[in-house]
């Protein structure tokens, strides 16, 4: 029997994908992945933040290779953050620790390290009163286009001592040829997550915390696609908005049934606060310096020190948002403690929802290679492991 062309993609858009059995698993565990990227040979690099290390692993052959080494050398790193692929095959990692990027050449080799041009304050911003701190300062890399162009979520400091830190921040992109940087979209901040400004030895300092800062902060979230669109997904209401240039498109609004934060979820929101530590950044004011090394063992918040939403949001923070080098895009939902299985909505180069995903418990999404996604699975010690899966 035929099926009609329009049944077909309709059944087509809706699909469901449940991983559950892992194509390959590495057996050896990391302590705090933050970045995944598949090389053109099926050899993954692995950045670990904690552990300070970056590996080349071979999953085929459960084997890995350590890539540099930790310092402040030509080819050593102090914090490894995210890997993104360029279009010759290389990879820029992301070293917040030395704030600069170091290329991971196709061999494992590394390259020379470098650092994007501090931009100028960008045009039109959203309000007065405020001080623009571009790349050249944060580093705050997000993502990488099919050229090889850099985009960076840019920061908006208060001008002075017990202001308010800014509502908006510029998403910036950099083609690592031109001293140009350009902003290409402006991202609401929650007010939770805006910096602070203090003052200490006669001299201001810019703080920013970076996780631990709220409960489930209701965050807008970005990537770029590699044809060098702006997917941005909004929690509220929860939808997907494709920008490029001045043109914007808007996807469908996406119904969310409130779920009401519980004791439970409260009590597990905590102990993953207790677990991951956070970390402070302090960047010099106006004419200061660089700043210091992002300082850990913050102690985490207590109970009454929390203002808890009354219902959980759609989806929480940066890292919930996923690109594939198809241009989809991934998020993970926020679900209540009693729900254990880790759910991803897929959306379309529209915004508009084309299916879900599900992992097995304690499981992330870490990144995609060609026909596969990488996850990061969570063991009772809190150790991680990686597994790839075809899609």
């Amino acid at each position: 029997m035929l099926i009609p062309l329009f049944l077909a993609l309709a059944a087509v858009a809706q699909q469901k994908l449940a991983l559950t059995k892992p194509d390959a698993a590495y057996a050896e565990p990391f302590t705090s992945i933050r970045g995944v990227r598949e090389l053109a040979n099926g050899k993954v690099l692995v950045s670990d933040v904690q552990d300070k290390v970056v590996q080349l692993v071979d999953l085929a052959a459960g084997t890995a290779i350590k890539i540099g080494r930790e310092g402040q050398g030509p080819e050593e790193y102090m914090l490894p953050m995210g890997l993104f692929a360029m279009p010759d095959g290389s990879t820029v990692l992301q070293d917040m620790g030395n704030r600069r990027f170091l290329p991971i050449l196709a061999d494992g080799k590394l390259g020379k390290p470098f650092s994007p041009p501090t931009p100028a304050p960008p045009a039109n911003p959203p309000r007065e009163g405020m001080v623009f701190v571009g790349a050249g300062l944060l580093l705050n890399l997000r993502g990488a286009d099919a050229r090889g162009h850099l985009y960076f979520q840019g920061m908006a400091m208060p001008a002075t001592e017990g202001s308010s830190g800014a509502d908006s921040v510029p998403i910036m992109t950099w083609d690592r040829v031109s001293p140009k940087v350009d902003t290409v979209a402006w991202l609401p901040v929650p007010a939770s997550e805006r910096p602070k400004v203090t003052r200490e030895g006669g001299r201001e300092t810019f703080m920013v915390r970076i996780g631990g800062s709220g409960a489930w902060p209701k965050q807008t979230a970005w990537l770029p696609a590699p044809d060098g669109r702006i997917a941005i997904v909004s929690p509220e209401p929860y939808r997907v908005t494709w920008a490029s240039g001045k043109s914007r498109t808007l996807g469908p609004e996406i119904p969310v049934t409130a779920q009401r934060v519980t004791e439970a979820d409260k009590k597990e929101w905590l102990d993953r606060q207790e677990r991951a530590q956070a970390v402070i950044m302090t960047i010099g004011g106006p004419g200061g310096g660089r700043g210091g090394p992002p300082q850990k063992g913050i102690q985490p918040p207590k109970a009454d020190e929390i203002e808890w939403p009354e219902s959980l949001p759609a989806f929480s923070g940066m890292d919930a948002v996923q690109m594939t080098p198809e241009g989809q895009v991934w998020v993970q939902r926020v679900k209540s403690t009693s729900d254990k299985t880790p759910t991803y909505d897929v959306f379309d180069g529209t915004g508009k929802l084309v299916g879900g995903v599900t992992l097995r418990p304690k499981s992330r999404v870490a990144g995609f290679g060609k026909g596969t996604v990488y996850v990061i699975r969570t063991d009772e010690d809190d150790l991680q492991y990686l597994e790839r899966y075809r899609r």
